[in-house]
């Protein structure tokens, strides 16, 4: 995940090669949507591994931001919208192809307490990008980095979701990681928003 700079940095775009690496993340996200649109056993195993790979380019737009020296304030907001393209299109359709079914009797109401929690949190994560953006064209102010219980989470998020577009590992594995995802979900609301709550009331 890439820094932002200090406060009242103009959002200037970049094309840079870890923002490259982001963008690949965007489009990996539609083949993995159209992936699972279509549904078959083989285009949803694809749907899967591509996943992985996708989710492996967050940790290389961060890394390289940093190594060369190319972190930006447009570089962090873009990683954050893209995290949200790969994962909330990728959970709705994996709901929706009935991925999630082998843990139907281990968590109550299966998937969502574990969905509805992830999706509330990038539906806010969006807004809050949103509202920053409105806010900045008004006034300098710094977006709030993601706190370290934040950057773990999306993790939390995305290995249940792998595991089921994938079919892999026990039951009882998909389920505590659902469970382990619902309260790193709860910690990440309280530790994201105590910190940058101003984003939404200033």
């Amino acid at each position: 995940m890439q820094e932002n700079k200090p406060t009242g940095q103009a959002l200037k775009f970049a094309f840079n090669v870890p923002n490259t690496f982001t963008a690949v993340r965007v489009i990996l996200a539609i083949v993995i949507a159209c992936l699972l649109i279509l549904g078959s056993k083989s285009e949803i195993l694809a749907a899967g591994i591509i996943l992985i790979i996708a989710a492996i380019t967050d940790f290389f737009d961060g890394f390289l931001a940093r190594r060369l020296g190319q972190s930006s304030l447009f570089g962090s907001l873009f990683d954050i919208v893209a995290d949200q393209c790969l994962f909330m299109p990728s959970l709705i359709l994996a709901i929706a192809a009935g991925r999630f079914a082998r843990t139907d009797g281990l968590m109550p109401f299966n998937p969502y307490p574990y969905a509805i929690p992830a999706l509330a949190g990038g539906v806010t994560v969006l807004a809050g990008v949103g509202i920053f953006l409105w806010k900045s064209h008004r006034r300098a102010m710094e977006f709030p980095t993601p706190t370290m219980v934040a950057k773990t989470n999306y993790w939390f998020w995305l290995a249940p979701l792998i595991l089921a577009i994938l079919g892999i590992g026990p039951d009882i594995l998909l389920a505590v990681l659902m469970y382990l995802a619902i309260i790193s979900t709860v910690l990440t609301f309280y530790s994201y928003l105590k910190k940058g709550s101003y984003v939404f009331t200033d």
